[in-house]
C-alpha cells in the first residue's frame, strides 16, 4: 500500500473516521445476553434470567463511510478470513488490490467521514442478589475508536485513490479542512441495579456503571485552511508522486508506542497517572416492564407470594439510558508528543517515510517534512462517545420477541474526542434459553445505510453481522460489520416443586384410569 496513505491518515486526518464500538443488536437485546446487555443499560444487571452470568471473551468491529463503496470482485468476509481466490493474488500470495475497486460518492461537500473500530470483551461476569432484586457486574474490555469530522472532499479522494488519481495531479487544492481521533481505551466496570418499583403489573429497575478509563492511545489532528498539490517527483527515475504542501495549519499529536507495551495490572497503575491518560465514565439507566398476566408465574411458598425467576413475564419491556457520559485526559509527558505548526511550501516525499517503524518515527517524519513549528504541552482530553439509546422489547408469542433500539450519537461533530454511531434496528428474534436467532433490520452508518443481518447463539457462542449484504459483497456496500464472542451462565432455579406454579400434571396411569 502507498506510504502516503499513512502520512495523511496520521497528518491530513484522511478519510474522516468517527467510531465507536457498534451496538449488536443481534445478541445484546435478548433476556440471555448477559454481561453484553450491560453496554447498553446497566439496569439490565438485576432480575435477569441469569443467576451467574460469565463472558469469557468476546470481539466486534465494524466500518463505515459516505465517500466510497466496496466494489472489489471479493468480498469484505473473503478478505477478513484470509480466504480470497489466488486470481486476486501475487505470485507470493499477496492481496491485489488497486484503488478502482472503491467506487467514489463525489457531492463537492466537505462532510466526508468513514466509521471504523471495534472492542475486544475481556473476561467480565455479573450476578444476582436477594432473588434477583439486587444486581452486581464487572467488566472488563479494551476499545478501539477512530473518529474523523468535516473532511473535504479532496482529502477523501486522495486517500482512498491515492495520488496516482489523475484528477488530483498538478492542482492546488486550498481551503482543506477536518479533525482526527485515533484512541485505544482500556476499561474497567463496575455496573449495579435493583428493582425499585413492583406493583405486580408495573415493574421498574434502575442501574448505573462506573468506569475506570485507561488512555492507552491516541493520535489526533485538526486541520484548518490548507491546501496541497500532488506533483511529480523528480528523485524518481520512475514515476512517483510528492503532496507539495502549499500551506498548512495543523496541531496534531501522538502517544509513544511504549504507552501501551508498558502496561502493569497493579492498583497503583490502575488508578493512577501511570498510563498516558485515564479518566472516569458513567452510565446510567431505567427499565420498565408491564406485565399484565403476572398470575401466570406466581406461586405461594411459605405463606409468601413468589414468581418464577425462570421465566420473562413481560408484554413489552422499555429501556433508557445514557452511556459514555464522561471523558480521558492525556497528561503524562513520559508518552506524549504534541505540535502546532504554521507553515507553507513544504513537501511530503515517499522517500522520508518508507520503512518507518513505530508512531514516534511518523511524528518525526512529519516534523521534519513540515521544518519544525512549535511543541505544545502534552495535556489534552478527549470526550468519551456519549449516546442516548432507548429500546421496545415486545413479546409477541411464546419464545418470540420484536425489539427496536435507537442508539442517538450526543456529542458534536466538532467536539475534541470520540462519538456514537447512531442507528435504528428492528430485531425480530427467537429465544430459548440454550439457544436463539435474531434478524436485524437496521438503518445504520448516521441512519444512511439499510442493512439486514442474521446473529444467533448456541449454547456458550454467539456470533452475528448487522450487515449481512455488505459481508458478502452484494450491492457495492459502505459498511461492513461482523461479533462474536463466548459467554455462559447458571440459570436462576425454577419452583422447587411443580405444583407451586401451575396445576400438577396427572401420571401416565393416572389419567389412564381416570377415564374409567
Amino acid at each position: 500500500m502507498d506510504r502516503s496513505f499513512y502520512i495523511l491518515l496520521i497528518l491530513y486526518v484522511s478519510v474522516p473516521l468517527i467510531s465507536q464500538s457498534q451496538h449488536l443488536p443481534g445478541v445484546a437485546m435478548g433476556n440471555y445476553a448477559g454481561t453484553n446487555a450491560l453496554y447498553h443499560n446497566p439496569a439490565f444487571v438485576a432480575d435477569n434470567r441469569y443467576g451467574v452470568s460469565i463472558n469469557l471473551v468476546g470481539t466486534q468491529f465494524y466500518t463505515a463511510n459516505n465517500h466510497v463503496k466496496w466494489d472489489a470482485p471479493f468480498s469484505f468476509l473473503s478478505l477478513i478470513t484470509n480466504t480470497v481466490s489466488d486470481e486476486y493474488r501475487t505470485d507470493r500470495g499477496a492481496l491485489i488490490f488497486p484503488r478502482r475497486y472503491l467506487d467514489e460518492k463525489l457531492n463537492g461537500k466537505s462532510n466526508k467521514y468513514l466509521n471504523a473500530g471495534g472492542d475486544t470483551r475481556l473476561p467480565s461476569f455479573m450476578f444476582n442478589l436477594f432473588k434477583g432484586r439486587v444486581g452486581v457486574g464487572f467488566s472488563t474490555r479494551a476499545r478501539y475508536i477512530l473518529n474523523t469530522t468535516g473532511l473535504t472532499e479532496p482529502l477523501a479522494r486522495l486517500i482512498s485513490k491515492t495520488t496516482k488519481l489523475e484528477e488530483l495531479q498538478g492542482r492546488v487544492f486550498s481551503g482543506q479542512a477536518g479533525q482526527l481521533h485515533l484512541n485505544g481505551l482500556g476499561e474497567f466496570a463496575l455496573t449495579l441495579g435493583g428493582v425499585v418499583m413492583d406493583n405486580e403489573t408495573d415493574f421498574v429497575k434502575v442501574g448505573f456503571t462506573i468506569k475506570r478509563l485507561l488512555g492507552l492511545y491516541n493520535v489526533h489532528a485538526i486541520i484548518e485552511n490548507s491546501a496541497f498539490t500532488v506533483l511529480p517527483d523528480a528523485s524518481w527515475s520512475y514515476r512517483r508522486e510528492l503532496i507539495g504542501v502549499d500551506e498548512i495549519n495543523v496541531r496534531y499529536a501522538i502517544t509513544r508506542d511504549e504507552g501501551y507495551s508498558n502496561i502493569k495490572p497493579t492498583i497503583p497503575w490502575l488508578f493512577g497517572n501511570a498510563p498516558p491518560g485515564s479518566g472516569w465514565g458513567f452510565d446510567l439507566g431505567a427499565v420498565y416492564e408491564y406485565r399484565p398476566d403476572i398470575n401466570k408465574f406466581g406461586y405461594t411458598a411459605k405463606g409468601i407470594r413468589q414468581y418464577d425467576a425462570t421465566k420473562n413475564k413481560y408484554l413489552y419491556r422499555i429501556s433508557a439510558s445514557l452511556t459514555d457520559i464522561g471523558r480521558v485526559h492525556f497528561k503524562n509527558p513520559a508518552y506524549i508528543l504534541q505540535q502546532e505548526t504554521h507553515t507553507a511550501n513544504k513537501e511530503f516525499r515517499y522517500d522520508d517515510f518508507h520503512n518507518l517503524k513505530g508512531s514516534e518515527a511518523f511524528y518525526t517524519a512529519i516534523n521534519e517534512s513540515l521544518e519544525g513549528g512549535e511543541p505544545l504541552a502534552p495535556n489534552f482530553r478527549s470526550v468519551l462517545p456519549m449516546a442516548f439509546q432507548a429500546s421496545i422489547d415486545y413479546h409477541l408469542k411464546p419464545d418470540i420477541y420484536v425489539n427496536t433500539l435507537w442508539v442517538q450519537n450526543l456529542i458534536p461533530q466538532s467536539a475534541f474526542g470520540m462519538k456514537a454511531e447512531s442507528i435504528i434496528a428492528v430485531t425480530p428474534r427467537y429465544e430459548h434459553k440454550w439457544y436463539e436467532v435474531s434478524v436485524p433490520l437496521v438503518l445504520m452508518n448516521r441512519y444512511r445505510s439499510p442493512a439486514i443481518g442474521l446473529a444467533g447463539r448456541i449454547g456458550p457462542l454467539w456470533l452475528g453481522t448487522d450487515h449481512l449484504t455488505g459481508l458478502l459483497n452484494i450491492g457495492k456496500p459502505k459498511a461492513f460489520n461482523l461479533y462474536f464472542g463466548i459467554s455462559g451462565g447458571l440459570f436462576r432455579k425454577p419452583p422447587e416443586e411443580q405444583n407451586q406454579c401451575w396445576p400438577p400434571r396427572k401420571s401416565f396411569f393416572k389419567r389412564v384410569f381416570s377415564k374409567r
